[in-house]
């Protein structure tokens, strides 16, 4: 098991003797109270400044039995709404699958294995250091098998199983992003960044999951494929902000194309840079919400397309030398995503279910995949009072470049991959969903028949 570079760890082991260094200051030179310990249902913000009125009581996330509150561990004594309080949040999620293929693919064989994540936010001026200053860390555990290596997709079948790397054991630190605002509506960001966290187009993220933990399985379904040759799933990388109403409007980030979920920080840019401007527009045509997503890669770096890469499987017989797959400079894309509610309740727009669609395009040399047509219907349940429920029905499509395709044809002939998934989500508690999914898909691998892909996920939330 391996965990990330040592200058990760530097980082982390920084911002953690800040905190130690502030609580000193607080007894020493008492500039500022410690937070009072706090009633278990409604607790106000610490207070740092003397305020000119008191915020409006909250209702406390932690807070209620065991069939009632959002965490498994509950308010651990009301210690953990007074960290949050105080600018210091934990979540610690842990997901469990059991799938397999029943007919096609390249064998028939069902696998069980897992994920655990650890998520930790800094707010640096809820802790006293300095306004706007946030930190977010993400490590993961994986462990066991999956049928991303036997299901012959070239987008795996199940995305989050594989990272921090396919078919091992690990724990990798797979993401440590530090970001100061130097404006209401303007900020900097840079560190290891987990492209998946940062995904803005995803599905009832407001439930607490991650992409592939609480909805679609798929990668083409959770991640637009068009950008896999260019962008890594954790990535050194540097970038500004423009904010609106505290979300993000605009970012421009520039990344080192170097895979890092289980490297460290060594030879940073030594291959290039990719350059990923992002547009976000939150709308809400006839007062439903929706989201619009315009971006695109571009990259300087040398490629071949039979390079592995993070969010694609490409066969193994494929894998082979300058020879047979010759090296280009530089790759670019563009994509398009969005989600367009079709319904959402009076009382909370969160609650609501609608459409959604991913579509890219490519150079298709040396990116393998040319264009990308993606979509579906996904939200919240429709059940009466089963509002934690999620569903989803999507179909996706992978046009291969015809260059691929001719490279390939010598050794391993590939053709367009597509194919549907649906899943629906049953929260059995709001910090436990049982999720049932089937996928029935053609792979890219023109020997292998159509695959039905069937699983079980049970995911927890402490």
């Amino acid at each position: 098991m391996w965990i990330g570079d040592w200058k990760l760890a530097c980082v982390v082991t920084l911002v953690m003797c800040s905190l130690h260094a502030s609580a000193s200051a607080q007894e020493v030179d008492v500039v500022r109270p410690p937070c009072e310990p706090l009633p278990d249902v409604v607790r106000p913000p610490c207070e740092p400044l003397p305020i000119a009125s008191e915020p409006t009581p909250v209702e406390n996330p932690f807070a209620g039995d065991l069939w009632t509150r959002e965490r498994l561990t509950g308010n651990w004594l009301g210690a953990r709404s007074q960290l949050l309080d105080c600018g210091v949040n934990f979540d610690f999620f842990a997901t469990q699958f059991y799938q397999g293929i029943a007919a096609g693919g390249r064998e028939q064989e069902f696998a069980y294995g897992g994920k655990l994540d650890y998520l930790f936010n800094l707010d640096g001026g809820k802790l006293g250091l300095w306004d706007g200053l946030f930190v977010d860390f993400h490590a993961e555990t994986r462990y066991g098998k999956s049928v991303n290596e036997i299901d012959g997709l070239i987008t795996p079948s199940n995305i989050a199983m594989n990272f921090p790397e396919a078919d091992r054991d690990i724990t990798a630190i797979t993401g440590v992003k530090i970001t100061q605002l130097l404006a209401p509506n303007f900020a900097i960001y840079f560190g290891k960044i987990n492209t998946l966290d940062e995904y803005p187009v995803r599905f009832n993220q407001h439930l607490g999951g991650r992409p592939g933990l609480l909805g679609f399985q798929n990668t083409s379904l959770v991640f637009n494929p068009i950008v896999a040759r260019t962008i890594p799933y954790s990535a050194v990388g540097v970038g500004t902000a423009i904010l609106r109403e505290g979300e993000p409007l605009f970012t421009f980030t520039v990344f080192d194309p170097e895979e890092r979920a289980t490297k460290g920080l060594e030879n940073l840019f030594t291959r290039g840079a990719v350059l990923m401007p992002d547009l976000l527009l939150r709308v809400k045509p006839l007062g439903l919400p929706g989201e619009i997503n315009l971006g695109g890669t571009y990259s300087n770096a040398r490629y071949r397309s039979f390079d592995p890469a993070a969010y694609l499987n490409v066969p193994l017989g494929l894998i082979r030398d300058e020879r047979f797959s010759p090296l280009e400079t530089g790759s670019w894309s563009v994509y398009a995503n969005f989600y367009q509610s079709l319904w959402a309740a009076s009382d909370d727009d969160t609650d609501n279910w609608g459409v959604f669609g991913q579509f890219g395009l490519s150079d298709g040399n040396p990116n393998p995949i040319r264009f990308v047509a993606n979509g579906g219907f996904a939200g919240r349940s429709m059940i009466p009072h089963r509002q934690l429920d999620t569903f989803g029905i999507g179909y996706f499509y992978l046009g291969l470049s015809d260059n691929f395709k001719a490279l390939a044809s010598p050794f391993l002939p590939q053709r367009d991959e597509y194919g549907v998934e649906v899943f629906y989500n049953f929260a059995l508690t709001p910090w436990c969903r049982f999720t049932g999914d089937l996928q029935i898909a053609r792979p890219s691998t023109a020997e292998y028949d159509t695959a039905i892909i069937t699983g079980l996920r049970l995911e927890m939330l402490f």
